[in-house]
Parts: C-alpha cells; sequence; structure tokens
C-alpha cells in the first residue's frame, strides 16, 4: 500500500522537531522548502529565522524575517523581536524594528521597543526621536515619557529632561522613583534639603520589608572582620580605579574579603585582590537576601547606594550586622539599615548642609583613593601651541549654565579650542545637537571638537594634547578629574553645597592647588581665562603634577589604614549594642 505524503502541517512539525534536536542546518532548510508552498506564513517565517539564530546567521534570519506577512502579524513580530534580543544579535533586531515601522507607522509597541533599544545602545538621538513618535501615538504611555526624559538628559538638555522626569514622580512605580534619585543630582537647582526629602520619600514608598528578620548580632570587637564587596560594576570604571588599590593594601592579619558581584564581570581585576569572590547576578530579591545572609559577613560595604543595578531593596533587610555605604553614591541611601557612610573633611566639612541617615565617618587622608594605569602615557604635552580646553565628563553633566559658562571662555580666550569626549558623543545627531549649542552662544563649529568614547589608555593619551580641564558644575567629575590631573591637566573647578559639586574640589585641596577652584561662576571664568594666559608654565610644570597626584591621592597604603580603623571603630560600637 502507497503511503500518502505528509501533509503541509505534519512536515512542518518535523522540522520543528530538527530544530529542537539542533539539527539546524537540516531544519533550515526544510523551513525554506516549506516557504516556497506558503511564503505568508508568520509562523514559518518565525521558524525560519529563529534556527537561523540558533546557527549563529543573525543575516539570514533577518532576511527571513523581513516578509510583509510576518511584519503585519503583532503576536509573531514580538516573538521574532525578542528571539533576536536573546540571540544578542541587537543591530539585526534594530533593522526588524524599524521595517515593522516603515510598514505600519502607527505601531506604538515597535516604537517603544525601538526607543528603548536605542536608548540602551546610548544612541539618544534617535531614542529621543522614536519615544516622542510613540507619544504622539500614546501620549500618557509612562516608559516612552520616561525614555523622552532620560535621554533628553543623556545628550545634555538637563533641564528639560529633568523637568519631563520628575512630572513622573506622582504616579510612578519604584524604577521611576530609583532614576530619578540619580538624575536630581544633575540639578543645577536642586538643594540639599531637596535631594534628602526625595531619597527619604523614595525609602518610605519603595524598599518595604520582606524575609526573615535579621537575628545576628555583632559581638567580639577584636575578631577578624569578614568584609564583603558589593558592586554591581566589577568590570572597568570607579570601583576598580578606587577600589583595587584599598583592597592591594588592607591588614589581612585582621580582616577577609569577599567580592560580591551583581552583575558579571568576565576579567574582573577586583576578584583576584579579594580572599574569596560570589557571583550574585541574576538572583532575585529574596535569593539574593538568602545568599547573602549566607555569606556570614561581620561588614557588607555597599558600593552602589542607588546607582544603576542597585539592590539596596535587599540591604534595607540587613544582611550583616554592621553595613556601610562607600564610593560610588554621591548621598545619603536614607535607609535605616544602612550603619554609616564614608566621607573626607573636604567633601562633607562640618557645616556642610547635606543631611545624613548614616552615622558620617570622615576618612582624614580623602574619601577617594586614585589607582593610575600601569601603562599611562607620559603626562608631557604634545599639542600644536594653542590652547587646549576640554572636558571628558558625561554630557548629562553640562547644563546650560555650564555650556553659557564655556561659551564665555572660549570668547575671552579667542586662540582656544574645547575639546568634549563622552559615550553619547559617537552618534551623530548627538554631536550634532551639541554643536548646535554651542553655535547658539556663538562658538562655531571649528572651536569644538566632539568624539565619542575611546579605550582607557587612548583617552589618557588624548589628555596630552589638553592644557586645561574644565570641570562641570554641580555635578562635577571623579575619575575624569584624576585622570586629567594623572596627565598632567589643570583644572577648574566650582564646587558648591553638595556633595557631588564637590568632587573635584577635593582632590584640588588635597593637592594644594585652591588657584584652581573657583567661588562662583564669574570666578570660574576668570580662573579658565588667567589659567590660559599662562599656557606654558602649565606645560612646564605637568610632570610634577603628576608626581603630586602619586603622592597625595595614591597613597592607597594610608586610606588602607585609615579604613580599617574606621570599620574597626564601627564594629566596636555595634558590638557594645550603642
Amino acid at each position: 500500500m502507497t503511503a500518502l505524503p505528509l501533509s503541509f502541517e505534519q512536515r512542518f512539525a518535523a522540522a520543528l522537531q530538527l530544530a529542537d534536536a539542533g539539527h539546524l542546518a537540516e531544519a533550515c532548510a526544510q523551513f525554506a522548502a516549506l516557504l516556497d508552498e506558503r511564503p505568508d506564513s508568520p509562523p514559518l517565517r518565525h521558524a525560519l529565522a529563529r534556527a537561523h539564530l540558533l546557527d549563529g546567521a543573525p543575516d539570514a534570519a533577518l532576511a527571513a524575517a523581513l516578509h510583509p506577512s510576518l511584519l503585519g502579524a503583532t503576536d509573531a513580530f514580538r516573538a521574532v523581536v525578542a528571539d533576536f534580543g536573546a540571540a544578542g544579535a541587537i543591530e539585526q533586531r534594530l533593522a526588524l524594528l524599524r521595517a515593522r515601522l516603515q510598514a505600519h507607522p502607527h505601531s506604538p509597541g515597535a516604537a517603544l521597543t525601538l526607543a528603548t533599544d536605542l536608548h540602551r545602545l546610548f544612541r539618544v538621538g534617535e531614542a529621543l526621536h522614536w519615544s516622542e513618535h510613540v507619544l504622539a501615538l500614546r501620549p500618557r504611555d509612562p516608559l516612552a515619557q520616561a525614555v523622552r526624559a532620560t535621554a533628553l538628559v543623556d545628550r545634555g538638555d538637563v533641564e528639560a529632561g529633568l523637568a519631563a522626569h520628575r512630572a513622573l514622580l506622582p504616579h510612578g512605580d519604584a524604577e521611576t522613583w530609583a532614576r530619578h534619585l540619580v538624575l536630581m543630582h544633575y540639578d543645577p537647582a536642586q538643594t540639599n534639603a531637596e535631594l534628602h526629602a526625595l531619597l527619604a520619600e523614595h525609602a518610605r514608598r519603595h524598599l518595604p520589608r520582606f524575609g526573615p528578620p535579621f537575628t545576628r548580632r555583632a559581638h567580639d570587637p577584636e575578631r577578624v572582620l569578614r568584609v564583603g564587596w558589593l558592586t554591581p560594576r566589577p568590570g572597568d570604571g570607579p570601583v576598580t580605579t578606587f577600589l583595587g588599590g584599598l583592597l592591594t593594601h588592607f591588614d589581612r592579619s585582621r580582616h577577609t574579603h569577599v567580592l560580591i558581584t551583581l552583575q558579571p564581570a568576565s576579567n574582573s581585576a577586583l576578584a583576584a585582590l579579594a580572599d574569596a569572590s560570589v557571583d550574585a547576578s541574576g538572583l532575585d530579591d529574596a535569593r539574593l537576601l538568602q545568599r547573602l545572609r549566607g555569606l556570614d559577613l561581620d561588614v557588607l560595604v555597599d558600593l552602589a547606594g542607588h546607582a544603576t543595578w542597585n539592590r539596596i531593596g535587599v540591604l534595607a533587610q540587613r544582611v550583616a550586622p554592621l553595613q556601610v555605604c562607600w564610593l560610588d553614591w554621591f548621598d545619603t541611601t536614607a535607609v535605616p539599615a544602612i550603619d554609616a557612610w564614608l566621607s573626607d573633611p573636604w567633601l562633607t566639612p562640618a557645616e556642610s548642609s547635606q543631611r545624613y541617615s548614616e552615622q558620617l565617618v570622615r576618612l582624614p587622608s580623602g574619601r577617594f583613593c586614585y589607582t593610575p594605569p600601569s601603562d599611562a602615557p607620559a603626562p608631557t604635552h604634545n599639542g600644536d601651541g594653542a590652547v587646549v580646553f576640554a572636558s571628558f565628563n558625561r554630557l548629562a553633566k553640562l547644563n546650560d549654565g555650564v555650556l553659557d559658562a564655556w561659551a564665555e571662555i572660549l570668547q575671552r580666550v579667542p586662540e582656544a579650542t574645547l575639546e568634549l569626549r563622552a559615550r553619547h558623543l559617537g552618534e551623530a545627531a548627538t554631536a550634532a545637537h551639541v554643536a548646535a549649542r554651542f553655535a547658539a552662544r556663538g562658538i562655531g563649529a571649528e572651536r569644538v571638537r566632539l568624539g565619542g568614547a575611546l579605550p582607557y589608555a587612548e583617552l589618557l593619551a588624548a589628555y596630552r594634547r589638553v592644557d586645561i580641564a574644565l570641570d562641570p558644575f554641580p555635578f562635577s567629575g571623579c575619575t575624569t578629574t584624576c585622570d586629567a590631573l594623572w596627565m598632567g591637566c589643570a583644572t577648574i573647578t566650582l564646587p558648591g553645597e553638595t556633595f557631588v559639586s564637590r568632587q573635584s574640589a577635593s582632590l584640588l585641596w588635597r593637592l594644594g592647588r585652591e588657584e584652581w577652584i573657583a567661588r562662583d561662576r564669574a570666578e570660574y571664568v576668570e580662573r579658565a581665562v588667567a589659567a590660559a594666559t599662562d599656557v606654558a608654565a602649565l606645560r612646564a610644570q605637568r610632570g610634577a603634577l603628576r608626581e603630586a597626584v602619586r603622592e597625595r591621592l595614591c597613597d592607597a597604603a594610608t586610606q588602607a589604614a585609615e579604613f580599617a580603623v574606621a570599620l574597626r571603630e564601627l564594629w566596636r560600637t555595634r558590638c557594645s549594642g550603642a
């Protein structure tokens, strides 16, 4: 008896089984043959695209998905977009979303996904465009409003972006509030009282109690302390720059150190400096709470506060008898379970108006100890003779007042140029927008050099053609200022009342460079102009500036000793029950 031919559905099912079994090339061939019969089948096109993705062929997957039948099938299209994301085929995913919007421009879901993807890729000009496209279709969409507001801040339209984001707070969720806690520190009009009020309100609203109570008590004031260092940013960046030297010089006879990472880091140099390392990425709150408590820590040093990817809600439940905030956060946490906050006499002087819910501990030699890269180039100048000002800070720090001051400086020093370098400037639309902001202030494009991100070694080398670093305000630099000083560049700064406004000034006070610290905006401009008139002297002293930085900002042994004393005193206080 002759077997009946298999139906289309049976052959489709067989091809799906081949794909599930990992026979991807054979499955793709069968899917393609089936498409000859039914080219308009969205499930079939989805299956072929997914098989190509699994086989490591994203361009072939895109070719399969770029068909009117799939672009018009909302559920199947959403599923295939998710597959491209899971496969890490980001550019192909963007192309697919754009094709959907070209064919179906009134698709708010595709536009919103495109906007959020572009924002994560630091293409803020495009993200702004597509978020506004969504809002034209759905004016009250909260995610589109958040992307638009954040994109505005990220490209330097600080005042407009903050106003838009602040409007989301009355009905905002925990994520909206957490994002605002970071953004609000870029606001030139923000006061310490307002900052504290919003932080405290966030803690009340969005850090609820969960899990069993913490019962372990501190005892034995002289025991070897088991110290956990919790960070979501264990790779290159501020944590590595400022924690590495500290861990290297910590007294191991009285402490053991556990590095706890909240995001994967395949090449973290910090792990080698700790006695143990723990990968806690991917854990939900309940499991993270259990994991951290299971480490039996005496001290937990939180390196994130409310910064991106933080897990402050877990720490609010308490995971160690003593919990301390340090390094990558610049304000109080307003969390009762965080016991201490480490600063220094320059960042938070006795007369500071900044309020902390934690016990404030000032490290005598400074909160920041810079670890310069061993392969940094010599700090010699190699420019063409003309004065070069620069800022390699993120664009979110460049509010209108900062650009007004910088434009005035350039007008006062007509032969000078300004070099800006930031990750978001790698996007042509954002670079054009920044150039237009200067043009509106009478500064032509030939006076401002704009560039995107560079590898760290190349970024440091770029400082060799810079004479004077201009620090933004009120959110001053920290790592960027250390880098500029290490490369021998004078740095002009304007500190205010907030912690973030005093970071660069704290470094300059420690260096004894008060002549680079302004008291108001007018003096900021005057000091920058004065420095430019004596540029030959600045260039001659670049090597001496590096040696001063090495002596006064890079003394990790002293900082480690002071840090150990601070932790021990705090621990003894916990043991006493005070």
